[in-house]
């Protein structure tokens, strides 16, 4: 089965429909849920990599997890600071098993996947040898309670152009899939920045995509949700992006932790200094703390609709 969208709300609202059809229905370890097995989704325009509806649009958490991974960690703290649900897959309630972070940066402790690709397709644009593994052979030999879902990502240089192919073992549909393909497809752009090539089509392809039974009404409601039209984010600048990466790294770390960032001191561009004020937000916001000046300071009013909502729910808590 091949579904082929623009945005990814346009894939979410379809790979919910054939889900909810699926006459497959299956007793997992998580609950049952309805499969489609042998999937291969596709976003053709991957900076559409967030939703703009009510139920599934979660910049904080989607920019958490991601930096999460850029941070090379596989901290529980960490993670469980923008999604609480993290502490069920920990095994020692210190730390994730199946954290990528560590997989990208130090396979083994010691292969920098990420470098390895960026410097294999600059010597060789046409490769197809650039392949990042997340899963690994040792996964399955003791129980944990997080392996990957992700297998392998791939990058391919096509007329100019760089295409990504994310391959799933499994992939919860409704909690899973939006994260994923906003991590991925932002990795993707890290990686076609680093190259100096242009974006091109991102594609999932998945073992067994699933929506759990206790989901169907979340996802019924999300179909029924007002259809937006859905705002790509800013194109990320041209250049090498890792400098600004560590700055803001770096000031994630600190706000996270409750210091106090001056974001001009870290001289960063617009768009990633609007990611840093979206870190500002989401802290002040789980503070009750109000967050109109730091909105009234954003460049890009791509994030409006995130922050608005966010702050609504900062002041539905106060009463």
């Amino acid at each position: 089965m091949h579904i082929i969208q623009e945005t990814l709300d346009d894939l979410l609202r379809d790979v919910f429909q054939r889900l909810m059809q699926s006459p497959v229905h299956v007793q997992s370890s998580k609950g049952r849920n309805r499969e489609l097995a042998g999937a291969l989704l596709e976003i053709r325009k991957p900076t559409a990599r967030l939703s703009r509806t009510e139920s599934k649009g979660t910049v904080f958490s989607c920019l958490g997890e991601t930096l999460w991974y850029l941070a090379r960690s596989n901290r529980l703290d960490f993670i469980e600071y923008y999604l609480p649900t993290y502490k069920e897959f920990s095994d020692d309630g210190r730390t994730v098993y199946g954290a990528y972070g560590p997989r990208l940066f130090r396979m083994r402790g010691k292969v920098d996947q990420i470098d390895s690709v960026i410097r294999l397709l600059k010597r060789k644009p046409r490769t197809r040898q650039a392949v990042i593994q997340l899963f690994n052979a040792e996964d399955i030999l003791s129980p944990h309670e997080d392996i990957p879902c992700t297998c392998t990502l791939q990058f391919l240089i096509r007329a100019d152009r760089l295409h990504m192919l994310t391959h799933m073992r499994s992939n919860d549909a409704f909690l899973g899939l939006p994260h994923d393909v906003f991590a991925f497809t932002f990795l993707q752009e890290i990686i076609a920045r680093s190259v100096g090539v242009e974006l091109g089509l991102y594609k999932h392809a998945v073992g067994s995509l699933h929506l759990y039974d206790k989901h169907q009404a979340k996802a019924k409601q999300f179909l029924n949700e007002a259809w937006q039209a859905t705002i790509s984010m800013p194109d990320m600048p041209q250049g090498n992006p890792w400098p600004n990466i560590a700055k803001l790294i770096s000031a994630e770390s600190r706000i996270r932790r409750g210091s106090e960032v001056n974001i001009s001191s870290f001289r960063l561009p617009n768009y990633w200094a609007d990611l840093v004020r979206l870190l500002q937000i989401y802290a002040a916001s789980r503070k009750n703390r109000d967050v109109a000046k730091i909105r009234s300071e954003m460049t890009s009013n791509v994030y409006n609709a995130y922050i608005d909502k966010r702050a609504a729910k900062s002041k539905s808590s106060k009463r």
